[in-house]
């Protein structure tokens, strides 16, 4: 779609004549658009998110996605609200930065239900990797989580320094990370699912 030629004279686009826009501004929404050649060349997402916040911009949109693009990664742009494929017809464009606009989401069903099977995977996962933990390996884990250190953990449990290593490594082996870090980050993703 040629962004720059749409007869709605609200989005204002930053580029120079000859090359396609990368960045337009859907003014009459906020909304920050952003063409999905630019991603090639843009990788910080906090950049993108700090210009954002200092233009009050709502949301983020990423037009002229290629139907056969990986849309995985495109998810972990921030305030994304939505995607619009190359070649995308003016009035559907419009329709969809309106429903933005009242607080929705824009994404075409096929990368809904890319991103859904690998979150229902990801759940799958952590179901599995949870549902083999013991009551005092979560009891450990929710004590590492707290910032606990092992010797607090075996004065808090009554059990040695020794067991509460044990119980780790055990817990390490079962959710699949090889140190503290990473379980800790587990314990961020995970833990409020093991605990309910």
């Amino acid at each position: 779609m040629a962004i720059e030629n749409i007869t709605n004279k609200q989005i204002k686009c930053l580029n120079t004549s000859g090359y396609t826009s990368l960045f337009c501004v859907a003014t009459q929404y906020n909304i920050l658009l952003v063409n999905y050649q630019a991603l090639n060349v843009i990788t910080n997402y906090e950049l993108i998110n700090q210009f954002m916040l200092k233009n009050e911009h709502q949301g983020l949109v990423i037009f002229d996605v290629p139907k056969d693009s990986d849309v995985i990664p495109l998810k972990e742009w921030p305030n994304l609200k939505g995607l619009f494929y190359a070649n995308t017809d003016e009035a559907l464009f419009h329709q969809g930065l309106e429903a933005i606009n009242k607080g929705e989401l824009w994404f075409p069903r096929a990368v809904t239900d890319c991103w859904m099977r690998q979150m229902l995977a990801s759940e799958q996962q952590t179901t599995l990797q949870s549902n083999n933990l013991t009551c005092k390996e979560i009891k450990v884990l929710n004590l590492l989580f707290s910032g606990m250190h092992s010797s607090a953990i075996a004065d808090s449990l009554f059990i040695s320094e020794a067991t509460v290593r044990v119980h780790l490594h055990k817990v390490y082996q079962k959710i699949a990370v090889k140190n503290k870090q990473q379980a800790l980050a587990w314990c961020q993703k995970n833990l409020n699912k093991v605990n309910s």
